[in-house]
């Protein structure tokens, strides 16, 4: 009786180390984790193999209406304008919409903010941009001021892909 006890333990105990690992044939790539044969992501990265980075899904041009309006409010301008948006060189997190860097804010989210940078326009004339705005699913909404030398005008810009 007790070599009959022993030998199911041990059988049980044989079954249980057979039991296979679920990662073992799971490749999580930029720093993501196996978790129970499913990747966990790191921040800024997606897909079942964590390969696919997470800006990519707003790449493409956006169609749609950018306005102007001077420091009283008033409308300056408004039209219909494309603003293409790539990836900018190795940092995970930013975008560039026409020269302009988008720094999304939070992994998984379509929010970003404009940091503040001075620019030129076609005319070659200097300006400081700053503002924010947000990806939601093909729509891109942007909220900038744009401060010249003689003036600051607030830019709005909303268009789909």
């Amino acid at each position: 009786m007790k070599m009959i006890k022993i030998l199911m333990l041990s059988s049980i105990l044989a079954l249980a180390s057979c039991t296979t690992d679920p990662c073992v044939d799971v490749t999580c790539l930029n720093g993501g984790i196996c978790d129970d044969g499913t990747c966990m992501c790191a921040d800024w990265y997606e897909g079942t193999d964590c390969s696919t980075e997470e800006r990519a899904k707003y790449y493409g041009s956006y169609i749609g209406t950018a306005t102007y309006f001077n420091e009283d409010g008033n409308l300056i301008d408004s039209s219909i304008d494309t603003i293409p948006v790539m990836g900018n060189g190795s940092i995970v997190n930013e975008l560039d919409a026409d020269k302009v860097i988008l720094a999304l804010v939070a992994s998984g989210m379509g929010d970003f903010e404009i940091p503040t940078n001075t620019m030129s326009d076609p005319d070659g004339t200097s300006f400081i941009i700053n503002g924010d705005g947000s990806f939601n699913g093909n729509l891109l909404t942007i909220n900038a001021k744009l401060e010249f030398t003689t003036e600051t005008l607030d830019f709005s810009f909303s268009g789909s892909k």
